[in-house]
């Protein structure tokens, strides 16, 4: 069974679109929650979904609120790469990147129960299997 992909309100809504698109099931921020709304109330919601949170919040894992909810909720989180000065459209180059991987990021999600902080790379300089990496991360600041 396919995961389904909830795409934080920082990825903007293009970006699981052009993920929907591409032929991945993706849930929207915005078709679930207000703007203002609390991640810690986002994490227990999408996490009780069994949804895969997307997000570029690289600092969530250092704010005490969203480590406790990541951990209490049992959330599956996965941060994307933003690039240090974005292009324009570099949000479908990451949507094809992150679509592409599918057979490793199932293969990571399989390996990794619940809770998790990972992070995505793409290592532009390579191909196949070794362009994508994922790698689960401590939920306190090392």
């Amino acid at each position: 069974m396919s995961p389904v992909y909830f795409c934080d309100r920082n990825l903007g809504k293009r970006f699981g679109q052009e993920l929907r698109r591409q032929g991945l099931v993706v849930e929207l921020h915005d078709d679930h929650f207000p703007q203002d709304t609390p991640d810690e109330d986002l994490l227990r919601h999408v996490a009780a979904q069994g949804w895969v949170i997307l997000t570029l919040d690289k600092r969530m894992r250092y704010r005490e609120a969203e480590k406790a909810a990541i951990l209490r909720y049992n959330a599956r989180v996965i941060l994307l790469p933003l690039p240090k000065n974005p292009e324009k459209g570099w949000w479908l180059a990451l949507a094809t990147e992150f679509t592409q991987a599918q057979s490793k990021v199932l293969a990571f999600l399989k390996r990794n129960q619940p809770p998790f902080l990972a992070r995505f790379r793409v290592h532009y300089h390579k191909t196949g299997a070794r362009r994508y990496q994922l790698e689960k991360l401590p939920l306190w600041k090392a």
